[in-house]
């Protein structure tokens, strides 16, 4: 798989020259079905790069309410992403919980070994609450008509209304809150 989006040659020299003494750690943030985990894939084969996904950080059962929802960013549990991914990213390995959508809690652990590349892929990826922790912050987007297309194929129309009644909104929410695009090293268009 080869993803050459207009624009990212600075973005894959600088991947290039990551190594031991000098990881890179890549904010890939975005919103949804706009590529960043087709995208998060790639730099984990062409780099060998380790991939965290927000995905993995829903908000457990018992934090879910009205308050916490319309909090920007607020959908995902943040803190503990922090806790074990952001503030542990040089260590020799990162494990993590792993959300787990049956039971809406924490499930499964994964452990990841250290690589001169990490990628933070997801929405919510470049929430205040982490700091300045990326060495390259991306966003990614597409039209809302491709949008659309995509969240249709991949997820069928009754998924579609979710996102379009509560996940989209979230989203664009946070990203106007805390000017995540504007903020970004690169804006990919896809």
């Amino acid at each position: 798989m080869v993803l050459t989006y207009p624009g990212l040659a600075p973005l894959y020299a600088l991947l290039d020259q990551a190594d031991a003494k000098k990881p890179i750690v890549l904010a890939l943030d975005g919103f949804c079905a706009s590529g960043k985990s087709t995208w998060a894939v790639y730099l984990a084969e062409r780099y060998g790069a380790r991939v965290i996904h927000t995905d993995d950080f829903y908000l457990p059962a018992p934090m879910r309410s009205q308050k916490r929802y319309a909090e920007p960013g607020g959908t995902i549990h943040y803190e503990r992403l922090r806790a074990e991914v952001i503030d542990c990213l040089s260590a020799p390995a990162l494990t993590y919980g792993v959300f787990d959508m049956g039971t809406f809690s924490v499930g499964s652990t994964v452990t990841l070994p250290f690589s001169p590349v990490t990628v933070v892929e997801g929405a919510y990826a470049s929430h205040p609450a982490f700091g300045d922790y990326a060495t390259v912050r991306c966003f990614m987007e597409t039209s809302p008509e491709e949008q659309r297309r995509r969240i249709l194929e991949r997820n069928g129309p009754e998924r579609l209304q979710m996102f379009e009644a509560r996940w989209i909104p979230y989203e664009k929410a946070y990203e106007k809150a805390f000017g995540i695009r504007e903020k970004a090293d690169f804006v990919i268009l896809t």
